[in-house]
């Protein structure tokens, strides 16, 4: 089910999510989703996103909420 990025914010805070099936803006800004996994734990995320059967689409993977101290990421 598709979700707008501020419905992520509100309901996945503190966890990395996937989302698949992306929309962007024209300046490329990602506007919203389907998440289909979600974890407080960004292995667990990047492990199953690989197993993730996923037809070709805009993806994107991003943390929720304030970056916990000594993760660091582009």
């Amino acid at each position: 089910m598709y979700k707008t990025i501020e419905q992520i914010e509100k309901n996945y805070n503190g966890q990395w999510v996937f989302m698949i099936n992306c929309i962007q803006n024209e300046k490329g800004r990602i506007l919203g989703g389907e998440v289909v996994l979600n974890s407080e734990n960004r292995n667990n995320v990047i492990r199953q996103m690989k197993e993730a059967d996923n037809k070709i689409s805009l993806t994107s993977i991003r943390y929720v909420g304030n970056v916990p101290e000594g993760v660091a990421f582009l």
